[in-house]
């Protein structure tokens, strides 16, 4: 099979997965994505030389999955699903600046970056300190954006806004490329993406905002909210824009200071679960930070 076809076909598989799966939301939601953080997690710690050459895995890997598992076994902890009245009321209290549930999910990547430093300590020399930034980064990179896709979906309206970061990320992916292959002059970063132009990401920028601004239309009818609940969608579809251009770029810089093509093979015809989420993983934080701060001003009925 071609590798158009292979393309195609995981694409299309790729995107009902995430319809049943953002329509679902809830506790398969955060189970599908602590499969897809942990997948990419090992992912990005063998490209970026965590592992040595030979090694199926090693101890900085196994406390960085752990640390990802626990995270989301938190979220799953809280889920109305599971979570009783009593251990709600516990979760939702507040011990200074946070709530309780905050201060568990912090206490988790506080034991994971430690755990991996302790791995560090008592194993000197065996492995140098970039092998342990790069496990430390990659449980941010990988287990705490792609949570931030759960948290929209439980938010109210959720069921139409988790759609939000998939709008802004592969509307801006696929607008830039068509716009920089039909009139794609300047390049934009010629040493680490030859192909990408700034007429391409005038072209993504525009693509995801509008896209969004449909988004918005559909939800502003839906809830009866306020008419700047669309300009509000715009916004993030913008920045939302941005943010999945950093993370597209990061990517490649990544796989281009580590000499590899892909992150892996568990998407055919994609790569690794990077290569095809790189643009997502920043921009769900974004667009949850920014919908929960403009959607206070949608006047929803």
């Amino acid at each position: 099979m071609s590798t158009f076809w292979k393309r195609m076909i995981s694409g299309v598989v790729i995107l009902m997965l995430t319809i049943v799966l953002g329509a679902v939301g809830g506790p398969v939601l955060a189970t599908a994505l602590c499969i897809i953080a942990s997948i990419g997690y090992f992912e990005f710690t063998n490209a970026t030389k965590v592992k040595e050459e030979g090694q199926r895995i090693n101890a900085l890997q196994i406390v960085g999955l752990v640390t990802i598992i626990a995270y989301f076994g938190a979220i799953l902890l809280q889920d109305d699903l599971y979570c009783p009245d009593v251990m709600k009321e516990w979760f939702s209290k507040n011990v200074g600046t946070f709530n309780l549930f905050t201060v568990l999910i912090l206490l988790i990547f506080i034991l994971g970056f430690i755990g991996i430093l302790y791995v560090y300590i008592f194993t000197f020399p065996k492995f140098k300190f970039q092998q342990v930034a790069n496990a430390e980064f990659g449980i941010l990179y990988l287990g705490l954006t792609l949570s931030f896709i759960y948290y929209i979906r439980e938010l109210p309206g959720g069921i139409y806004l988790v759609w939000m970061p998939f709008i802004s990320a592969w509307f801006s992916d696929t607008c830039a490329y068509l716009v920089g292959v039909t009139m794609g002059k300047h390049k934009m970063t010629p040493r680490l993406s030859p192909k990408k132009t700034y007429e391409g990401a005038a072209g993504g920028i525009l693509g995801a905002t509008a896209g969004s601004a449909i988004l918005g239309i559909v939800y502003t009818l839906v809830h009866k909210a306020g008419a700047i609940s669309v300009l509000s969608f715009a916004c993030m579809g913008l920045v939302g824009s941005l943010a999945s251009m950093c993370g597209d770029l990061a990517a490649s810089a990544i796989k281009r200071n580590n000499e590899v093509k892909d992150f892996g093979k568990s998407i055919p015809g994609h790569g690794g679960i990077i290569d095809r989420f790189d643009s997502v993983i920043f921009t769900a934080p974004m667009v949850y930070f920014l919908m929960s701060l403009l959607l206070q001003f949608a006047e929803i009925k």
